[in-house]
């Protein structure tokens, strides 16, 4: 199914019968008895799996990330048509009839050669063309469907946003008011960075990114929260370069991904859970020790699949998400 699916083989077959047919039907129209009619079928087949390898090769290197320039992709494709359009035509060679599948052996070798590969460059050309406009046409399809994902994902976003913000002045104003009331400098301090984490939430649904350095400030302040739910039980260490720090990444994605690390693995004393905040070469590498629940709570990925969307819908870039050596890491590309 996924060799159908990448090398799109419906379109493939259906334009493959369209170029046999042309093939074929003149054929017929010049019929006569000393023609044998089998032959004719044969020479639709050779047409018939002579377009379809066209089809599939163009689609190969459409798809193969190696080459970069479209008009180099092409005349690939169109030399492997050719090389295939002689290989085929020697094959299905009838030496008793006295006759090629496509031209009649009283040509002269060259010139038969030479029709051979223009046979190749106009079927090569014109099955490469149909799976450019084809693949445009999907990938233009695609954006789009991502494009409508992503706003009714940003709606209900919203929506779930007005429905946590009943009144975020009030809820500021009694946080201020439980710090001034609290005597002890540690419930102070929690109070502040719970209403650190609070307006962060408000606000991050008004832009597309963030920078490193919003980002970090907002983790120490989830960090801390986490840190006196756990006591021992977790702890984090952040390791970025100050160059990167004015760089960016989607808002919450650092908060997700340490949020998915508290949910899945066990955050104890006698098992601290351990995440570290690096970047390496272009990424923020976030990674935790793993060391699983057991639930019968199946994840459902959701965290990781939003971050992707976000990544490849704003920058069409891809995150990477490895699991060795009883750690799980997440590499999350830097965006100018």
């Amino acid at each position: 199914m996924k060799f159908v699916k990448r090398y799109q083989l419906k379109a493939g077959i259906f334009i493959s019968l369209f170029v046999s047919l042309l093939v074929f039907i003149p054929r017929v129209i010049r019929y006569d008895e000393t023609e044998d009619f089998i032959v004719l079928l044969q020479i639709a087949f050779s047409s018939f799996l002579f377009a379809l390898s066209s089809w599939i090769y163009s689609q190969f290197f459409l798809k193969y990330a190696g080459i970069k320039q479209q008009w180099l992709k092409a005349a690939i494709a169109i030399s492997f048509s050719m090389i295939v359009s002689v290989c085929l035509a020697q094959f299905f060679q009838y030496q008793d009839s006295g006759s090629n599948l496509l031209y009649s052996t009283t040509l002269s070798e060259q010139r038969r050669i030479l029709m051979l590969l223009f046979r190749g460059v106009v079927v090569g050309g014109f099955a490469y063309l149909c799976a450019y406009y084809l693949n445009m046409l999907l990938e233009t399809q695609q954006a789009t469907i991502g494009m409508e994902h992503l706003k009714q994902e940003n709606l209900q976003a919203r929506l779930n946003s007005l429905k946590q913000q009943i009144s975020p002045h009030f809820l500021f104003n009694s946080l201020n008011t439980l710090k001034s009331a609290a005597n002890e400098e540690h419930v102070k301090e929690y109070v502040v960075q719970l209403s650190l984490v609070y307006r962060y939430l408000l606000n991050y649904n008004d832009n597309n990114l963030a920078t490193v350095r919003e980002e970090l400030a907002f983790i120490n302040a989830y960090s801390f929260i986490l840190k006196e739910r756990f006591e021992d039980g977790f702890s984090m260490r952040i390791n970025i370069d100050d160059n990167i720090r004015e760089l960016h990444v989607p808002p919450l994605s650092l908060q997700i991904l340490i949020e998915n690390a508290v949910k899945h693995n066990i955050a104890s004393l006698s098992k601290p859970l351990n995440i570290t905040i690096s970047n390496n070469e272009g990424y923020i590498v976030v990674s935790n020790n793993l060391q699983r629940k057991f639930s019968s709570e199946e994840s459902t990925g959701k965290g990781l699949i939003n971050i992707s969307d976000r990544y490849r819908l704003l920058a069409q870039k891809t995150i990477d998400i490895k699991e060795e050596d009883g750690n799980f890491t997440v590499k999350l590309p830097l965006l100018p």
